[in-house]
């Protein structure tokens, strides 16, 4: 599913079409494993990175949450359930924070 929100994406992040967004969905949900703090969580991909292996999903039960995912592409679920690595959770504020720590304009 392709969900858009009216929110400026910071640079090297792009909005991902429904094509691109179901391919990291479906990584995504391979991925989790029992513990994982997304397991069993109703999320939407909505952007990815260009050049990395992140993220940014939204959340269905809080439209205002946002995580950024570093998937692994490991094809099956992790065995620790600390991966996928989360990188950021919270706010498109938060968000935006989390990208200013990388020196990235948004």
């Amino acid at each position: 599913m392709n969900v858009k929100f009216d929110a400026p994406l910071p640079d090297g992040w792009f909005y991902s079409n429904a094509e691109e967004s179901d391919l990291r969905h479906t990584e995504l949900l391979r991925e989790l494993a029992a513990g994982h703090p997304l397991f069993g969580t109703d999320v939407d991909v909505v952007a990815h990175r260009e050049g990395t292996d992140d993220i940014l999903c939204r959340h269905h039960a809080d439209p205002d949450r946002l995580t950024v995912v570093h998937l692994t592409w490991r094809g099956g679920p992790e065995i620790a359930p600390r991966f996928p690595i989360n990188e950021c959770d919270g706010t498109i504020q938060d968000f935006y924070n989390y990208e200013r720590r990388f020196g990235i304009e948004c």
